[in-house]
């Protein structure tokens, strides 16, 4: 039986757990919520209180696996400190560790992004992603980075977010991929053992005013207003290298679509 390992069990990482105890896997789910604890042990994981910035503390059963799936935001507290930590836990040669990371590493401009632009810490987005994923590259032998567009999909949508509020830039182009897709696309990278870095983005890019106008009506959400503005940039992620490289097809092209499950 493998063995996975789920770094930070929110949103996205609670449900990868579930889809891999039901493939058989023995799974390790932390937290950082002590009262997390007993709910992940009820579902059948095995759970671990792992908080970043107790780099101290003996994670090591939590770390003998066949696969790490780092997920856990870019934003958090002593984020590359921890990583440090974990290098001194793991088998670095040997471990499939999946990052998910963000296509927010790329610049905010006019322009349409592959992951075969070339980044530094000079023109990247947001330069902690960058980081983060210049530091799994550099130690993690068997690496695969899932660049991640805003994650939406069930009770997580963008509408939700401006109720009674107002939407700038309405006619700016957005950026969204399904978790189901993402979770697809773990079991994908797995299954082809493909240590590679992939964007995970929908086809298709309505803007703001679209989407969320269609969103709100969807779900009797008020939204106050939406502004129209004409300097700014329409950043494009291109989210299709994983179809043509694995066999992975989006089951969400369009984020018009994710209400439809």
């Amino acid at each position: 039986m493998k063995t996975i390992s789920i770094l930070g069990c929110g949103w996205l990482g609670l449900e990868v757990a579930r889809t891999f105890l039901k493939e058989g896997f023995k799974v390790n789910a932390s937290t950082t919520n002590s009262s997390k604890i007993d709910s992940l042990k009820k579902e059948g994981f095995s759970s671990f209180l792992i908080d970043t910035n107790y780099s101290n503390t003996n994670f090591q059963s939590f770390f003998k696996c066949d696969i790490l799936l780092i997920s856990i935001p870019s934003s958090v507290d002593n984020f590359l400190n921890f990583l440090e930590t974990i290098y001194t836990k793991i088998d670095l040669a040997n471990t499939h560790v999946i990052l998910i990371s963000s296509s927010s590493i790329y610049p905010n401009e006019n322009n349409s992004f592959d992951e075969s632009y070339k980044l530094n810490e000079k023109n990247c987005g947001k330069k902690n992603v960058y980081l983060i994923e210049q530091s799994c590259k550099d130690k993690f032998s068997k690496l695969t980075i899932l660049r991640c567009a805003g994650l939406m999909g069930y009770d997580r949508f963008a509408a939700k977010y401006f109720e009674n509020k107002t939407v700038k830039d309405a006619n700016k182009k957005v950026n969204f991929v399904h978790r189901d897709d993402v979770i697809n696309a773990i079991n994908e990278v797995i299954k082809f053992k493909s240590y590679d870095t992939f964007n995970l983005c929908s086809k298709e890019h309505p803007n703001k005013k679209e989407l969320y106008s269609f969103q709100a009506k969807n779900k009797q959400i008020k939204i106050l207003n939406f502004e129209y503005t004409e300097n700014y940039n329409n950043r494009i992620i291109l989210g299709n290298k994983i179809t043509n490289k694995l066999n992975f097809k989006y089951k969400f092209d369009n984020p018009f679509t994710y209400f439809l499950v």
